[in-house]
């Protein structure tokens, strides 16, 4: 029994290792990638509404995060008791306050600050003044109330975004965490710190993996939503200009003149051939065709790129990418399977049984 007793203890040691280093892996990874995509957003991305403050919330929020996830990297090397230190409660504070502000600024940058705003620091002061088993909760509990907010509020792009769907599974997913990790800032007082401390970071660790493979499966998605945002929230910048003629010439540079090709094509390009300005041809494209500006191009090029797959059976998918205009063969694969629910080479050959069989 004594025998049998000390073999399931040493079982269970075995499994407590693998997920604690698992977990130490995942936290490593995600402080990497949240300092990572801190630096892309200040300095790439330049079709991104930057403002000063949006910046600021950017940097704060990737630092708080990684801050926190380096503090579960001790815990897991070295069983540092975080919930006996007020300043991990700060950090867990500070994390849904710049959350806030970031997706503000990014989605709604024409709403000013206001003397309202400071009602945000009073979470900040709640969590240095509740017990410390207590101050978790408060900060989960308002980060559920925050991605609500957000949430309702970007209800108004849904016709500006016709991937909402995408989005929507993202916000859906933040919440879910949001959830997971206030439940179990309930149950603080009465589980195994142990218990927190692995959902929590592998919550953050889960999030950083989706927001990275969502940048790189679709890499013009903040750009999407950005010009969404514009269009919903500005007012119309049409109102002396030939919509009907502009949209024929817009079409005649696209399908004659196939614009598309241009790998580098900007919406500022385009915008000066058709003699208008940046944020007039984005509502253009967003009011005319329902789509944003990047939407709008990849949509020319994989049209174009289903007739070239059919006339030239021999050409290699790469050189199609190519000739179609994509920066990359993983883009022409990610932007043919988003609208045609195939990939190219899928397509080509479902497209050549059917013609067979006629």
């Amino acid at each position: 029994m004594a025998k049998l007793w000390n073999q399931a203890f040493q079982q269970s040691t075995k499994y407590e290792l693998m997920i604690n280093n698992i977990n130490a892996a995942l936290a490593g990874y995600s402080v990497v990638s949240l300092l990572l995509l801190c630096m892309i957003y200040l300095f790439s991305l330049p079709e991104m509404h930057k403002t000063r403050i949006g910046k600021v919330a950017c940097i704060v929020l990737m630092t708080v995060l990684a801050l926190v996830q380096f503090a579960h990297l001790l815990y897991f090397i070295h069983s540092t008791p975080l919930l006996s230190f007020r300043s991990y409660a700060l950090l867990l504070g500070i994390v849904p306050v710049a959350y806030f502000f970031f997706c503000r600024e990014i989605l709604f940058h024409n709403e000013k600050l206001s003397i309202h705003d400071l009602a945000h620091a009073a979470l900040l002061i709640l969590v240095l003044l509740l017990p410390l088993k207590l101050a978790p909760t408060a900060a989960f509990l308002a980060g559920c109330g925050y991605t609500f907010h957000i949430y309702f509020k970007v209800q108004r792009l849904r016709r500006h975004i016709p991937r909402f769907k995408f989005e929507k599974f993202f916000f859906a997913v933040f919440f879910a965490m949001n959830v997971i990790a206030l439940i179990l800032g309930l149950f603080i007082p009465f589980v195994e710190p142990m218990f927190f401390f692995h959902a929590y970071s592998a919550c953050i660790s889960v999030a950083m993996i989706l927001v990275v493979a969502a940048l790189l499966v679709f890499p013009d998605l903040l750009s999407d939503v950005l010009l969404a945002s514009q269009t919903a929230y500005a007012k119309s910048k049409l109102g002396n200009i030939d919509v009907d003629g502009k949209r024929r010439q817009l079409e005649q540079l696209m399908i004659g003149g196939r614009s598309y090709e241009n790998e580098s094509l900007t919406l500022g390009q385009v915008a000066e051939q058709l003699d208008l300005s940046p944020q007039q041809l984005s509502e253009l494209v967003n009011s005319d065709f329902n789509m944003s500006f990047p939407r709008y191009i990849r949509q020319h090029r994989v049209e174009a790129a289903k007739k070239m797959l059919l006339a030239e059976p021999n050409a290699s998918v790469l050189s199609i990418s190519m000739a179609t205009g994509f920066k990359s063969q993983s883009s022409f694969y990610s932007a043919f399977k988003e609208l045609t629910g195939q990939a190219p080479a899928g397509f080509r050959k479902s497209q050549s049984h059917s013609s067979d069989a006629n």
